[in-house]
């Protein structure tokens, strides 16, 4: 994708955030670089169906570390929505209620290289690829090809704008998981997270610290 665009669109960041990371700060900004978007919206997740069980930190935490990570940068806006709106958090749900919101303004959502593959198995993934253009930021490990999306359940159609929606950055493998397996650990001073989340969770003994 370009350098350096300009225009009217609103991009998608949305994710559990548990906790949010240095990572996730680079997609935001990158996204704002080069996707035509006046800002980037921010929707940690409520009662996430790809991760129920797994014991999400609550969300008022999450909402709250959201809101420190992304304090610094211009045009991020921490949509708390999701984390509204009761039971499991479908992104088909948030599209549908922005275009509501906002009928005339191009919808740009964001995926990991890594959950590109699964997308088909997400709520209405048709309707997805109708409210918003899918864009993915590349992840270590996970290279993007045409054989990855193969014998999905995708038209030609939309697997020719999936394979063109790609965000330029260098991938790297930076993981909530292990951060918090890292914290639980006893490690400090983390250069993966901004030191007011790190403090913050440490305060309200998140992750076992």
């Amino acid at each position: 994708m370009p350098a350096t665009r300009s225009g009217t669109g609103l991009a998608l960041l949305g994710g559990a955030f548990d906790p949010p990371h240095t990572t996730h700060c680079r997609i935001a900004t990158t996204a704002l670089q080069q996707l035509p978007v006046e800002a980037l919206h921010v929707l940690p997740a409520g009662d996430h169906p790809h991760k129920q069980g797994r014991g999400l930190a609550a969300a008022a935490h999450r909402l709250a570390m959201c809101r420190l990570a992304f304090a610094g940068i211009e045009r991020v806006v921490v949509d708390d929505r999701e984390l509204r709106r009761a039971g499991p958090s479908f992104t088909v749900d948030t599209l549908e209620q922005l275009r509501a919101e906002l009928p005339a303004r191009p919808l740009f959502f964001l995926i990991g290289a890594d959950n590109l593959r699964l997308l088909p198995s997400w709520r209405q993934h048709h309707r997805i690829l109708e409210l918003a253009e899918v864009v993915t930021f590349p992840r270590s490990g996970h290279p993007l090809s045409a054989a990855l999306l193969q014998g999905l359940d995708l038209t030609a159609a939309e697997l020719q704008r999936l394979l063109g929606g790609v965000l330029t950055m260098a991938p790297d493998a930076v993981s909530a998981t292990d951060l918090r397996a890292r914290l639980q650990a006893g490690e400090r001073g983390l250069p993966e997270l901004a030191p007011a989340v790190e403090e913050y969770l440490r305060r309200h003994h998140l992750y076992g610290t």
